[in-house]
């Protein structure tokens, strides 16, 4: 059973866009990407360069993600990232014997954050502290892995767009791959395989720190140069002006890199991150999430496997031991 073609939220309208909005959204498209191309292009010309101590960063709010923090930090680092800015948001679990090697390291800076409903708000003052500080930086989940598919070291990746002001990187959502219940030993990139065959519409920002003052938003971070916004491009180096893009073609897209969403990991997990451990951005209302068909929605579109994160498998668990 095939669901749907983009994302939506659970229990809205599930229509892409109705046609005059269609209209509205081509024809911003068509108004503001020029503008951002021209942009960019004074920006290569007369835009300051600076150093930085890092090339590429992470920046994650977490919550009860002990058991996984390792496998995301040591995979992130074999694909060539340098520094972690982590925000623990009411972890109850021993995340800290995790950490605490990283942080002795200098690979980790370990911010507390004990605020509710302020994802943003992490982000904005991760932003403050590493702006100066990394070249790089990305703002992704801890069920969030980059998976690059045409390059090995995400520098290289990155370098590729350093002209532009940020990177945006698609969606592979993952499903429960059968599992009723969370594995006591496991790996998440190994265990997790079922996929929709198309790419989510919607990803998460690398920003680059060469441009001036981004505005933080969850999905996007907008740059600026005097009034004028500077959009993220996709690697196609198309501007992406919406947080969700109805106008993206992603079928026969053959990106350089995605992100892994291992969206619900097992049943059990879904069931704990949506009704008991909730939101870090807002309120959620969980019992239209219970009668919405959320799970449904996403589980049923698992009608491929994607093993292509597997490559590093090994390499990842000799680095885990």
């Amino acid at each position: 059973m095939r669901i749907k073609k983009y994302w939506a939220r659970p229990g809205g309208n599930r229509n892409v866009v109705k046609d005059t909005l269609k209209t509205i959204l081509i024809c911003g498209y068509v108004l503001l990407s020029p503008i951002n191309y021209l942009l960019v292009f004074i920006h290569s010309l007369f835009g300051k360069k600076r150093s930085f101590k890092y090339e590429v960063s992470l920046c994650l709010i977490f919550k009860n993600e002990a058991k996984v923090l390792r496998e995301w930090i040591e995979y992130h680092r074999l694909v060539g990232v340098d520094h972690f800015y982590l925000y623990n948001n009411f972890s109850e679990d021993d995340y800290m014997s995790v950490l605490a090697p990283y942080i002795e390291e200098g690979i980790v800076t370990l911010t507390e954050w004990p605020y509710k409903y302020a994802q943003v708000k992490a982000y904005q003052d991760c932003y403050q502290k590493a702006k100066h500080e990394t070249h790089w930086l990305g703002y992704i989940d801890s069920d969030e892995f980059v998976n690059l598919l045409k390059d090995n070291d995400i520098k290289s990746y990155l370098n590729r767009y350093k002209a532009y002001p940020a990177v945006y990187l698609y969606w592979r959502m993952f499903g429960t791959s059968g599992m009723l219940n969370e594995p006591k030993e496991y790996l998440m990139t190994e265990q997790f395989t079922a996929c929709w065959p198309w790419l989510c519409n919607v990803g998460k920002t690398f920003i680059n720190n060469q441009y001036g003052k981004f505005k933080i938003v969850l999905h996007q971070h907008i740059a600026y140069m005097g009034l004028f916004p500077l959009f993220p491009i996709d690697d196609r180096r198309q501007f992406r002006p919406l947080l969700s893009n109805p106008l993206a073609d992603l079928f026969n897209y053959s990106p350089r890199a995605v992100l892994n969403h291992y969206w619900s990991r097992s049943y059990e997990f879904y069931k704990y991150k949506d009704f008991e451990r909730g939101d870090a951005d807002s309120v959620d209302n969980i019992e239209t999430k219970k009668t919405a068909g959320r799970f449904e929605l996403h589980e049923l579109n698992n009608s491929t496997r994607d093993y292509s994160i597997q490559r590093w498998l090994v390499l990842l668990k000799k680095r885990l031991g």
